[in-house]
């Protein structure tokens, strides 16, 4: 059967609607941002008071806990949270899937920042890279949050991504600080836990 010019034009509609759906697919990944945005900055306060002999004098071992359980709670949370967000609409679209590879991204970068500095101190016996791992991790949130920004054609991410660089610069000129790990608990609620909470108030609420 041919198709007719009518037909051919509803056609091709159709297809656009469909691809200008997928390009402004709300984004779905906010949960990550506030799962992590939570954790981190429980750790980071933790970390602080630790350091600063909030609870008494302070063994490694107790800094090791408070580490070791954010990266239990962590992979809880991740495995609790990809499987709610693999259950919205939207997981397929092209904005959703660049964000998802772009964050996955930024999690390999500082993870590996983290495994590098912890093996610099356990080698030469000092403490000091460690401290420049929150200052780096806020550089790479920057840039995440930049990138999801433009594919997701959301101009109010860019705030928190320099934000985030800002954050990164502080961090950096006091990198031995002990109270530099509040300002790092204070920046993952302003770069991460807030703009996630906004992303969670425009994901769809099932499946359609």
């Amino acid at each position: 059967m041919s198709m007719t010019r009518d037909d051919l034009a509803e056609d091709l509609a159709y297809v656009r609607t469909l691809a200008e759906e997928g390009r402004n697919a709300p984004l779905i990944g906010g949960r990550y941002l506030v799962l992590f945005g939570a954790l981190l900055t429980i750790a980071y306060g933790m970390h602080w008071a630790l350091i600063a002999g909030a609870f008494g004098p302070t063994h490694w071992t107790w800094i090791l806990g408070n580490w070791s359980g954010f990266a239990i709670c962590a992979g809880i949370g991740s495995l609790m949270v990809g499987r709610r967000v693999r259950a919205l609409p939207g997981r397929a679209a092209v904005v959703n899937r660049v964000d998802g590879a772009v964050w996955r991204g930024a999690a390999l970068a500082i993870v590996a920042v983290v495994v590098g500095s912890v093996a610099h101190d356990a080698i030469n016996d000092r403490g000091v890279a460690q401290n420049a791992i929150m200052a780096v991790g806020f550089a790479v949130y920057g840039v995440a949050l930049g990138a999801t920004a433009v594919i997701a054609q959301q101009a109010w991410l860019r705030w928190f991504s320099w934000l985030s660089f800002v954050a990164s610069a502080v961090l950096w000129t006091f990198l031995n600080e002990p109270w530099a790990y509040l300002v790092a608990a204070a920046a993952s609620v302003a770069v991460l836990l807030a703009p996630g909470l906004v992303m969670m108030r425009g994901e769809p609420s099932r499946v359609v």
